[in-house]
Parts: structure tokens; C-alpha cells; sequence
């Protein structure tokens, strides 16, 4: 299963340039991010948003949280808020190109991250992001070309790496995303993404029961990876054989109930959960 998410909780953060001061909110914040604590991430910079000094990065990390948690509309309107004041944030427009880009405002998304691919054309993120909306555009060609570059720029990014791979599920390339998903795991061979695509592509070959262990390991690895819960939920759900499979049926709901306990917001996911919940005591016996 395609997610238009780029987001894992091992973000890098490229308006954050410099370390924040001990002490502060944008400290507190910034490591909440890092550990995945991304309500928090809101709650602080809900808190910490008109400091004049760090406000922007504050309302910036909020954007990312809410990428991350499943909520663009979110994001859009805290990456619009970062811009109004420093207009020529790159990560900024980035974050907003992404955010349009998964609430299907495509035009607008374009003219977005193209300005800040002008401003910088080596820029990873602007490079990244703007392969993933040609990919989702259906230019499958221009996406791989633009993202191997992005790649090549930076090969231990892992969000440039499951962008990549994600443009190559999508036009049928297996073969070139399995080759991609190696070289980073040899390259970061502790990181949480390596088996989470591994998983991606055994999907794709219908190895069902081995992408189940690699998402597994995926969480073993960083127990907030909320993309990875959340394939998990789906894929576990959609092998339970109409809720036959009590097995898979318990795995699927454990891993919903962990994405919204991390406080995902996605609301597709969300059905699927309620649909799963109303029929949860027939199944499990409870």
C-alpha cells in the first residue's frame, strides 16, 4: 500500500538550523519531535507560538507534526502561517508543497515547491517533494529521474529513500525499489525505514506473512513509526478473511488502537477502525 506521507518520527529538521537554547519551549519541542511525542510537539508550540524568536520554528514543527499524524490541512495552515513571516523559508515551502500535495491541490503544490527548487535547485527536500507530486501526477518518468537525483544528493536520507521508492511501486518498477530499498539498508542498517520498505515491496509480491515481520521489526525499531502501525492495522485487517482470522483480526486492532493512541489523525483509517470496533466483540468473543 502508497502513502503520500514522507513522514517517519526520525524527521530531519531543516528549519532548525542550529541547536535551540537549553531551557526553552523550541528545546522541548524539538526533542518531543525526535521522540515521536508529536501531540506534544502541538501542544508546545500551541503554547510557545508568539515568542518572537522562535514562534516561526515552533509553528514550523507543528506543520511536521501534523504531516506526520495524517492531518494536511493542519499543516497547510501552519506552514502558511511560517511563511507570512519569513516568506523565504525553504523547508517552509516544502512543508506547504507536501501538505497541498496530499490534499490534491496539485497546481498550487507545484507552483510552490518549483519557486523554492528556483531559489535552490540542490535542495533535498524541495527535491524530494516535488518528485512525489510528479509521481502522483501520473509523470512516473520525470518523478524517478528527479528523485534518484534527490538520492544520489543525499543517499542516507530516509525520506528521500521511501519517496523514491514510493514513485517506483508506482510505476511498476519492483526490481529498481528493491535494489534502492537494499542500498539503504547497508547504508543505515539500524534505521527503522529499511525494513518498513522492505515490507512495502514484499506487499507488492504478495509475501504477505514476511511483510508483516518487517513492519513488525520496523516498530521494534522506533515504537512511534506511525506508518508503520498503520500498514500493519490495514494489512492485518485486509488478511483476516472478513474477520475469519481472529489472529489477525487482534493484530490489526492493537495496531489502530497504537496509531491513535500516538494521536493519528487519518480519517480513512479511522472508518476502517469503527468498522473493526462494531463487530469487535462478535469476532473476538469479548
Amino acid at each position: 500500500m502508497l502513502l503520500a506521507s514522507l513522514t517517519s518520527a526520525l524527521l530531519a529538521l531543516p528549519f532548525l538550523a542550529g541547536a535551540p537554547f537549553p531551557g526553552t519551549t523550541l528545546e522541548e519541542a524539538t526533542q518531543a519531535f525526535q521522540a515521536g511525542e508529536f501531540p506534544k510537539v502541538l501542544a508546545l508550540a500551541e503554547k510557545g507560538g508568539a515568542d518572537a524568536t522562535d514562534g516561526p520554528r515552533l509553528t514550523y514543527l507543528a506543520g511536521e507534526a501534523q504531516l506526520v499524524l495524517g492531518a494536511p490541512a493542519e499543516a497547510e495552515k501552519a506552514f502558511r502561517a511560517v511563511l507570512v513571516q519569513r516568506p523565504q523559508a525553504i523547508p517552509a515551502q516544502v512543508g506547504l508543497g507536501r501538505a497541498l500535495t496530499a490534499l490534491a491541490k496539485n497546481d498550487e503544490a507545484e507552483t510552490i515547491l518549483a519557486a523554492a527548487l528556483k531559489a535552490d535547485p540542490k535542495d533535498v527536500g524541495a527535491l524530494t517533494a516535488h518528485g512525489l507530486l510528479l509521481s502522483v501526477t501520473g509523470k512516473s518518468k520525470e518523478a524517478c529521474t528527479e528523485l534518484e537525483r534527490a538520492v544520489k544528493l543525499d543517499p542516507k536520507n530516509a525520506l528521500t529513500v521511501r519517496a523514491y521508492v514510493e514513485a517506483l511501486l508506482r510505476a511498476d518498477d519492483a526490481g529498481e525499489a528493491a535494489g534502492v530499498v537494499e542500498a539503504f539498508a547497508k547504508a543505515r542498517p539500524e534505521h527503522p525505514m529499511g525494513p518498513f520498505l522492505l515490507a512495502w515491496t514484499m506487499e507488492r509480491d504478495g509475501e504477505d506473512e514476511a511483510a508483516i515481520e518487517q513492519y513488525q521489526e520496523s516498530i521494534a525499531r522506533d515504537a512511534n513509526f506511525l506508518d508503520a502501525h498503520k500498514n500493519l492495522a490495514i494489512l492485518c485487517h485486509t488478511l483476516s478473511n472478513t474477520y475469519q482470522d481472529k489472529a489477525r483480526v487482534e493484530l490489526a486492532y492493537a495496531h489502530y488502537e497504537r496509531y491513535f493512541a500516538l494521536g493519528g489523525k487519518d480519517p480513512e483509517l479511522r472508518t476502517m477502525y469503527d468498522n473493526l470496533v462494531s463487530f469487535k466483540k462478535e469476532i473476538l468473543g469479548e
